[in-house]
């Protein structure tokens, strides 16, 4: 055992996850779990999950490993409650998409971190202990002790997960762009998404778009000032590629003429029996009709992520980028499709696409 007693602070989908890895590869004689909800904490029990359920008021000086997974905007008050309650000795570290803290009370002994794992669904009842499996586990280590540090790094990968050391600022910067600039791209565009997708492709293309924007929230917020300099880069580029688009030229051949998506990027589907262009063959070929009556949409969406992928620091940062940068930039493929199609279904919707960008810009 690692560690005698663990509480974890929220039990969501990414919180659920890591108590259930916690008692999957027995890290921790005992479990217990703080959660808003008394019943997600009552159904985390039953489950056998957690050990026993606890109060953020109570002591929590025998606690050895203490995890945050709450909302960035609860941190504070979170932190101002329990800072007097736990041990100098304890390992604390948080599961936030966040890690440039601007936040008082965080004790000495606070690791910030960041698993790159999740998914458009949320809650307890989508947890799972495989979550992290294979997953980048970010570790901002410029405040914290050697030993500590040592110790969490063992835990990581006792779960299946790849720990990884970056500081909290480049942090910051690196996921605005693979993460947090993709999911607000998503969410920007997300009332002209196809409805009643049924094909594989394109649910994960359009996957982003049924994430908790409640969740989102506080990570804009918190990472504006990056969010805002990649986004303006990023539509300086879309604006570039839908004159393309309203001039009338050859916008298959300026749109295809780089590769529309790294290599790099598809590594989380390297499990997968068919390649993207495969799936993507397959869906036109069971399902024309549903392209053609969505082409609009389905072309805006990928003009955007074309735009992104064009952003220069994209190169540098994206092996630091999880599942959600490569579902959302996955929808380029449909660029490579058949030049002579394109060009009939880019000229019929013209105004459509247009009318989309114009309703955004």
């Amino acid at each position: 055992m690692l560690f005698q007693k663990t509480l974890i602070i929220g039990l969501g989908l990414i919180g659920g996850s890591f108590a259930r890895a916690l008692r999957q590869a027995n890290v921790s004689k005992e479990i217990f779990a703080y959660d808003a909800d008394e019943e997600v904490m009552d159904f985390a029990k039953n489950d056998g999950v957690i050990d026993e359920v606890i109060l953020l008021q109570e002591n929590l000086s025998e606690f050895d490993f203490i995890i945050l997974s709450a909302p960035l905007s609860s941190y504070e008050e979170i932190f101002e409650e329990i800072s007097n309650r736990v041990s100098s000795k304890a390992t604390i570290l948080d599961l936030g998409s966040i890690k440039n803290f601007k936040i008082k009370n965080l004790p000495k002994n606070f690791i910030p971190c960041h698993p790159i794992a999740g998914s458009d669904k949320t809650g307890f009842e989508n947890s799972k202990a495989d979550l992290f499996l294979d997953k980048k586990f970010i570790i901002c280590p410029e405040n914290s002790e050697k030993n500590s540090l040592e110790k969490l790094e063992k835990v990581i990968k006792r779960i299946g997960a790849k720990p990884e050391f970056l500081e909290a600022k480049k942090h910051d910067e690196i996921y605005a762009l693979v993460s947090h600039l993709p999911q607000f791209l998503s969410f920007l565009t997300a009332e002209f998404s196809p409805k009643n997708i049924e094909d594989e492709f394109f649910k994960t293309a359009f996957r982003l778009d049924n994430s908790s924007p409640e969740l989102w929230e506080d990570v804009f917020a918190m990472n504006a000032g990056n969010l805002e300099k990649f986004y303006l880069e990023f539509f300086e580029r879309l604006e570039k590629n839908v004159n393309l688009v309203e001039s009338g030229k050859d916008v298959i051949l300026s749109l295809s003429k780089d590769d529309c998506s790294s290599t790099k990027s598809e590594s989380s589907f390297d499990k997968l029996r068919m390649t993207l262009e495969d799936k993507l063959k397959m869906t036109l070929g069971k399902n024309e009709k549903f392209f053609e009556q969505n082409f609009p949409a389905i072309f805006f969406r990928a003009l955007v992520a074309k735009s992104y992928l064009e952003i220069p620091k994209i190169k540098t940062f994206q092996n630091y980028a999880g599942t959600g940068f490569t579902d959302f930039t996955s929808i380029t493929k449909i660029l490579n499709h058949d030049p002579k199609k394109l060009r009939e279904l880019i000229k019929k919707n013209q105004n459509q696409i247009l009318k989309i960008f114009n309703s955004i810009s």
